[in-house]
């Protein structure tokens, strides 16, 4: 029997066991045990890509899978533990590359060349992790084929949010603006080890057209000083919060073609770039 059948053969929660790993409540490590759950995610991946950059790549409950399915995988993993046990079942696997590396502080261009060109991005993300790794995806969003991400349910639903929403925020916008975002499925607790208090949810994101990266980064600045206020209308965040002039106010909105009077909460992220384009150099940095 090779490793990898021997790996399909066991439980996650088997194998967790045979390395003597258990979860490190500091790193939000929820490990999925659903093995049919899992393999559905990895045909998921696979639809949109066949060269993965795998983040927290834990005990390889999604990696056998997408290997299995003929995926390249370049795994991401800061336990040692957790690389020690990857090492040593799919180590020898044609296709698997592993880095060991912190989600945190990731440099994000060369993970990207050692993946390969264009590599679909996915994986478990730990909570406090998800809103860091999904803003880096942003900016690289002209380097990769897409995102597939486990995620908190609450942080679905703000991505997937329409404009004038209550979980409608920076990251619906500035998601939004260079992918397309839906849900693919609700994950119950019941599947992870240890159990979370919280629901879970697959999201997907499918790149759009590509952006200029100067822009980009000013439209995220505009995004966030907007949302500070979101409940104040965008003319009364301008003038006092920007020092803009009722005549300069009057080219911006006229330009934009975007109400003085909505409020950041209610623009669309086509609105929020006519705005950026139109608002002069330093709002929002």
């Amino acid at each position: 029997m090779t490793a990898a059948e021997d790996t399909n053969k066991r439980s996650q929660r088997a194998l967790l066991k045979e390395y003597g790993i258990r979860p490190v409540k500091r790193r939000g490590q929820n490990f999925l045990l659903d093995g049919n759950l899992a393999r559905a995610i990895a045909q998921d991946c696979l639809s949109l890509g066949d060269r993965v950059l795998e983040l927290g790549a834990g005990g390889g409950a999604l990696t056998v899978h997408l290997l299995d399915g003929g995926a390249r995988v370049t795994a991401v993993e800061v336990d040692r533990n957790l690389c020690a046990l990857l090492r040593a079942e799919f180590g020898d696997r044609n296709g698997f590359c592993l880095l060991e590396a912190d989600l945190s502080d990731l440099d994000w261009n060369l993970t990207l060349a050692e993946a390969g060109p264009r590599p679909l991005v996915a994986g478990n993300l730990p909570y406090v992790l998800t809103s860091t790794v999904l803003f880096a995806l942003g900016r690289c969003h002209a380097q990769v084929a897409g995102g597939l991400f486990m995620v908190q349910k609450e942080v679905a639903d703000r991505l997937t949010a329409a404009p004038g929403g209550r979980d409608y925020g920076v990251l619906s916008v500035v998601l939004g603006a260079v992918f397309r975002l839906r849900t693919v499925r609700t994950v119950p607790a019941s599947v992870f080890w240890p159990r979370p208090e919280v629901t879970s949810a697959i999201i997907e994101l499918v790149p759009g057209e590509s952006w200029d990266v100067s822009l980009y980064a000013r439209f995220i600045a505009v995004v966030k000083a907007l949302f500070a206020h979101r409940r104040k209308t965008l003319a009364t965040c301008l003038r006092k919060n920007h020092g803009l002039d009722a005549a300069v106010l009057d080219r911006v909105f006229d330009t934009a073609a975007v109400a003085p009077t909505a409020r950041p909460e209610q623009l669309s992220p086509d609105e929020f770039l006519r705005l950026t384009r139109a608002l002069p150099e330093g709002i929002g940095t």
